[in-house]
């Protein structure tokens, strides 16, 4: 079996495993936005730091983060704040966004943004949606 495979599997099954103690020491405001998360199922892609050059040469350290969430329509309505930019892309279902006041309806491999800081209600039209969400953050 390939080595890299294999390593793979074992950093996964021990970020599962290990997630439980990291939400604990996280301040009161991220836990109050990520109340809502918790009712989603939630399936981490991939987390990491980079970092990126400007025009003028200046090096920006940033945390990426892709995750894709399965989101019941029994739920209801969900608001959800934004801690950090995030781009959301429904890779199924229906869902109707309300960002910031403005109201849209999104359909399947639509993208759309959300700024950090924003809140967002969500509300599954269907049985079920897909979003697959990335969020971007200085470190």
């Amino acid at each position: 079996m390939n080595k890299l495979y294999v390593a793979r599997w074992m950093f996964f099954f021990l970020l599962v495993f290990t997630a439980g103690g990291v939400h604990s020491a996280q301040d009161d405001a991220k836990r109050k936005g990520a109340e809502a998360w918790k009712s989603f199922r939630v399936q981490e892609r991939y987390a990491g730091k980079m970092q990126l050059k400007t025009k003028e040469g200046k090096t920006i350290a940033l945390s990426v983060a892709t995750r894709v969430w399965s989101i019941d329509a029994t739920l209801g309505p969900q608001a959800l704040h934004v801690n950090d930019f995030t781009v959301f892309q429904l890779r199924g279902g229906k869902v109707k966004a309300l960002i910031e006041g403005v109201e849209n309806t999104r359909s399947t491999d639509e993208y759309w943004t959300v700024p950090a800081g924003a809140t967002m209600t969500l509300e599954v039209k269907g049985e079920t949606a897909l979003l697959e969400a990335m969020t971007v953050s200085e470190r």
